[in-house]
C-alpha cells in the first residue's frame, strides 16, 4: 500500500544553477549533492525534491517543461511576493481556484514550471 509520494525529480541544463536557484531564491534545503551521480535532493517538507540534468541525448527534452509539481504554500500572495523580490519569474500573479484553493506558477532559469500551491481551509495535507 502507497502510503505518500516520496520523491519528484526535474531535469535541468546546469545543477549548479538550478541548486542555487532553489536553495537561494525558493528557500528550500539542501539535503545532499551528488556529484558523481549529478543529483541534487532538498528536503522539501514530507516529499524529497530532486534535480538531474539530462542523461542521454532523449531526455533533454524534459528540461524546460511543465512539471505539474506544487509547493504547498501557507500564505500564496506573502510567498509570491517574497519570491519577486528575489527575482523569480511568475507566469500570473495569485489567483483563486474555483474549486478554493489560491495559487501562482513560477518557472526556474530553465523554464521548468512549478505551482506554488495555497490549499482550502480543512484540506488535509
Amino acid at each position: 500500500m502507497i502510503t505518500q509520494l516520496g520523491n519528484v525529480t526535474v531535469v535541468v541544463s546546469d545543477l549548479n544553477r538550478a541548486l542555487k536557484f532553489f536553495r537561494d531564491k525558493v528557500g528550500l534545503r539542501l539535503a545532499f549533492f551528488d556529484k558523481k551521480h549529478d543529483w541534487v535532493c532538498f528536503d522539501a517538507g514530507r516529499t524529497a525534491f530532486s534535480l538531474t540534468v539530462p542523461w542521454n541525448k532523449k531526455s533533454k527534452r524534459l528540461v524546460g517543461v511543465r512539471t505539474g509539481v506544487s509547493f504547498y504554500v501557507d500564505d500564496v500572495e506573502k510567498t509570491y511576493q517574497d519570491l519577486k523580490k528575489k527575482q523569480v519569474k511568475f507566469a500570473f500573479k495569485p489567483r483563486e481556484e474555483p474549486w478554493g484553493a489560491r495559487l501562482t506558477s513560477f518557472k526556474d532559469p530553465d523554464g521548468n514550471r512549478f505551482f506554488l500551491l495555497q490549499m482550502p481551509t480543512g484540506f488535509p495535507k
